[in-house]
């Protein structure tokens, strides 16, 4: 017997899809500044939405989530958004919520 689908199945999984190229980008950076410039690109550019249905996906088992990802996310729902970008400096990384005008595409 398989798992009821999660609600908005479609719309979960590209945001699974979109974390993990996120979390794919910050791989190649030291581990503790990856993961949190996982939390600061999910706090400066995910809507409240967007964020509530990864963080139920998590909660759900966090299926197809890549490990800097989940911890990313972890890392986030930790600590308050604004706070993200302070924790991502302080680790030697750039937060894209401080450069005005930044885009994340």
């Amino acid at each position: 017997m398989s798992a009821a689908p999660e609600p908005h199945d479609g719309e979960t999984q590209k945001l699974v899809t979109m974390v993990n190229q996120v979390a794919r980008f910050f791989e190649s950076q030291a581990h503790e500044p990856g993961v949190l410039g996982v939390a600061d690109h999910v706090a400066a550019f995910w809507t409240p939405r967007m964020r509530d249905m990864i963080f139920a996906h998590v909660d759900a088992g966090g299926a197809d989530l890549r490990p800097l990802a989940l911890e990313g996310l972890a890392s986030l729902r930790a600590r308050p958004p604004k706070a993200a970008h302070r924790r991502l400096e302080a680790a030697g990384g750039l937060s894209v919520g401080t450069k005005p005008g930044s885009d994340a595409g």
